[in-house]
């Protein structure tokens, strides 16, 4: 269908898209997905870094934000196929009001860092009701 409509076919369209958008987002920032999690006294924040080495990967805390930076660097070769991003990776994550920024540790296992961040026991409920008057 496309053919009949797209005088140039489906696969140059799509490399016309492909290229327009690489050139648009050029130099930006890749946010890898990562997900928080709240366990019992602790959370748990993993992020996708795939192919990386623990020496590619830096976790600072900047303010009350955890930051993950780090770069895939890309090898010269022939490419018939690229789908891979290669360049700086980086994602900030507020930490939650209870989080202990000291005793935070983090580990690269599998292509997924691992960080995990200690809460501040709580000693009151999250939710109270307050009566209403009139």
């Amino acid at each position: 269908m496309l053919e009949r409509i797209w005088p140039f076919g489906r696969n140059k369209f799509r490399k016309a898209l492909d290229e327009a958008l690489e050139k648009a987002f050029e130099g930006a920032d890749f946010e890898p997905s990562s997900e928080l999690v709240e366990e019992e006294g602790r959370y748990i924040l993993r992020t996708e870094l795939p192919g990386l080495d623990k020496k590619d990967v830096q976790v600072y805390l900047e303010g009350p934000f955890l930051i993950i930076e780090a770069e895939r660097k890309e090898e010269q070769r022939k490419r018939h196929l690229s789908e891979i991003y290669y360049g700086r990776i980086y994602r900030s994550i507020p930490l939650p009001a209870d989080a202990q920024p000291e005793g935070i540790q983090a580990r690269l296992k599998r292509g997924v860092l691992e960080v995990e961040i200690p809460r501040t026991p709580s000693s009151s409920p999250a939710r109270r009701s307050i009566a209403v008057e009139s």
